[in-house]
């Protein structure tokens, strides 16, 4: 089954992974942007990114259309410097000493490219509210703004996304 990524308010661009490449594609932003995240809003971009987990959507359901992201109107221009800071590291391999495999670079950047400039066209204007994907509420077994022990990336209300992916 393929996992979809879409641009729809902004034009017909799209891309689909497999699974497993969709895991990798969501493991490597959470680990890779997990540099200078001091504001609550770049934290909260990653635990958006870390939900897309398979745990929680159901398998093959982990894609997403760029106007899903939590953009809000007041902050848009540093959440998507955020996010296409995030790919860029994504292709400097930061962090990716924290996962136990080698992802396949030629598979992954060409994905990340097209995501890239997804992100690069979406605009403060494209955004739809109603559209937009929540983070879900965090409980007593994990609270918002834990970090994975292991992988060090923020966990979503079920844990880390890399660690639910290794089992």
């Amino acid at each position: 089954m393929a996992n979809i990524f879409t641009n729809k308010n902004v034009n017909d661009t799209y891309f689909n992974m497999s699974n497993g490449l969709t895991s990798v594609f969501i493991h490597t932003l959470c680990i890779s942007g997990l540099y200078n995240v001091n504001e609550s809003f770049k934290k909260d971009i990653l635990i958006w990114f870390a939900q897309r987990d398979w745990i929680i959507l159901g398998i093959g359901f982990e894609g997403f259309d760029i106007s899903e992201i939590i953009w809000d109107k007041s902050i848009f221009d540093m959440q998507k410097e955020f996010i296409l800071e995030t790919i860029d590291a994504v292709f400097k391999e930061k962090n990716w000493n924290l996962l136990n495999y080698t992802p396949n670079k030629e598979w992954l950047f060409i994905r990340l490219e097209l995501f890239k400039q997804m992100i690069y066209d979406y605009k403060c204007d494209n955004i739809n509210e109603g559209a937009q994907f929540a983070i879900f509420d965090f409980d007593e077994k994990v609270i918002k703004y834990e970090q994975c022990e292991k992988h060090r990336i923020y966990k979503h209300y079920k844990g880390c996304v890399v660690c639910n992916n290794s089992q």
